[in-house]
């Protein structure tokens, strides 16, 4: 049953004077993040993954402002059971900051009435990053920030099937990035990734894990977005590079992982179509050769898998080079580090040809099925990195045999494939395991059960998780659905038997 907002508005009134008449409202605590602990492990690597940073959390407790009027939904988003983010930010540009409304519709689709919600609040775990001005609903009695964790109660709890309207008024003044974090600026960009409060999973209880050394933590629900960026105190030429349905400064993005931005005053940009979806490259002078060879070489990945996976996710795919050491993916979006780009010499078989295409293999192994990036990081790692192979095969077979000496064999891989990102500090170890050995295990199952059955359960792995959050038990089960062959020696060469 969906709460309407004129009865929001009335039990928000409702609150206020009973909160006004029966307590004095405390003043809020000033919101102080936890200092950054950088990667020691992080260094320029053959294998893509994303920077991570531990923190200690800290308390903080506000008390909810109950005068807020919430906008009418947008139509045009599908309607359902996924979360709704709609989103406006006022992004100063000269003072890299930012000002945003946000307004999320959360459907309760657990089966079992909640008494709490729990978001993630990234920009927490720098320090003096995150303010929390504002967060209310009619039914919220308390919140609690600890760190990253931000704990809403409510009151009555929100039953199966019931809908709950969440504004939340925040800012950020984003951090200087190095190289080896995104979220910040730096040299004329800024990067705004996991830069929101979002509302985590939940099965059997909330599903939010602490950084490791190696690899991502978050896990993602499908949502829906519509967010508005309103640049100020720019001058001309600024770009918002974005996923989604663009109109002027509005985007639009559904069944989608998470929404991440970059916005420059010095991007160039080349676009392109492929498999009907418009492709675009933003770069920087110099790099204008490289910039068109990531478009080209991407977009034809994305024809490529739209073959072999099925349908491309999102109505358009961006490409933004930035000064980072890796590549990560995001939904329609994905980064490459400009080291890449300089050293890149022409040839098919370099880094930032293959980072490309893995990225985009991302936009189906990460965003169209999703996974637990920290417990099964293999499910989008081992897939994305076997994506690569079948890329040169399809492409370039004269390229395709040197690509398994190139990306996998010259390092002599060792492990378990579904190791967690807990389970070592070093990343080569966990490289090895997940991606290569990851990808050894998928060659060795496509010879076992065939080509026919091999290919054929991709596509029905991607349509099947479409929208949402995969198992090792899902994938095997539909794996078992397109074929008869014993697979019991390769789970346990490959697989820890116990887990």
């Amino acid at each position: 049953m969906r709460r309407s907002f004129s009865f929001f508005l009335l039990l928000a009134s409702i609150f206020f004077l009973l909160l006004s008449s029966c307590i004095s409202t405390p003043a809020p605590s000033t919101p102080v993040g936890p200092t950054i602990t950088y990667n020691p492990f992080a260094t320029l690597s053959p294998t893509p993954f994303g920077p991570q940073q531990a923190a200690s959390p800290l308390p903080l407790v506000f008390t909810p402002t109950p005068e807020i009027i919430f906008p009418t939904p947008t139509p045009t988003l599908t309607a359902g059971a996924r979360t709704r983010y709609n989103m406006q930010a006022m992004l100063d540009f000269a003072a890299h900051s930012l000002g945003v409304d946000e307004y999320i519709t959360y459907i309760n689709s657990t089966g079992v009435p909640l008494e709490m919600l729990v978001l993630a609040v990234e920009p927490n775990r720098y320090e003096e990053v995150f303010t929390l001005e504002t967060l209310f609903a009619p039914s919220v009695s308390r919140y609690d920030l600890n760190g990253s964790r931000l704990e809403v109660r409510l009151d009555p709890p929100l039953a199966p099937g019931e809908s709950l309207e969440l504004y939340i008024h925040f800012n950020l003044s984003l951090p200087p990035a190095d190289h080896f974090h995104l979220f910040g600026y730096k040299n004329g960009q800024m990067n705004l990734v996991d830069w929101y409060p979002f509302i985590v999973p939940y099965r059997d209880g909330w599903v939010m894990h602490e950084p490791g050394k190696v690899g991502e933590h978050l896990v993602y629900e499908a949502a829906d977005f519509n967010v508005t960026i309103t640049p100020t105190n720019a001058a001309a030429g600024v770009t918002v590079a974005a996923p989604g349905v663009r109109v002027e400064n509005n985007f639009r993005l559904e069944a989608a992982r998470t929404l991440s931005v970059s916005v420059s005053d010095r991007f160039l940009s080349s676009s392109k179509m492929a498999g009907g979806i418009p492709v675009t490259s933003y770069f920087f002078a110099g790099e204008e050769t490289q910039g068109q060879r990531v478009l080209d070489e991407a977009a034809l990945a994305l024809e490529t898998y739209q073959r072999l996976f099925g349908p491309y996710p999102y109505p358009a795919l961006n490409i933004v080079e930035t000064d980072f050491y890796d590549g990560m993916e995001y939904d329609g979006l994905f980064f490459l580090g400009r080291d890449f780009y300089l050293q890149d010499d022409g040839t098919k078989l370099n880094y930032l040809i293959v980072l490309a295409v893995h990225e985009t293999a991302h936009q189906w192994w990460f965003g169209r099925v999703g996974s637990d990036q920290a417990l099964e990081p293999w499910l989008d790692e081992a897939l994305a990195t076997y994506s690569e192979h079948l890329f040169y095969e399809q492409n370039y077979p004269g390229v395709a045999e040197a690509w398994w000496a190139f990306r996998v064999d010259n390092f002599s891989p060792q492990g378990f494939v579904d190791a967690t990102i807990y389970d070592t500090d070093d990343f080569q170890t966990y490289a090895n395991a997940v991606y290569l050995r990851g990808a050894q295990f998928l060659r060795d199952l496509r010879a076992r059960v065939g080509d026919e059955a091999f290919f054929a359960f991709l596509k029905d792995y991607a349509a099947q998780m479409s929208g949402k959050i995969a198992t090792r038990e899902a994938f095997f089960r539909l794996l078992e659905a397109h074929t008869q062959a014993d697979l019991s020696d390769l789970r346990q060469e490959y697989f820890q038997v116990n887990r």
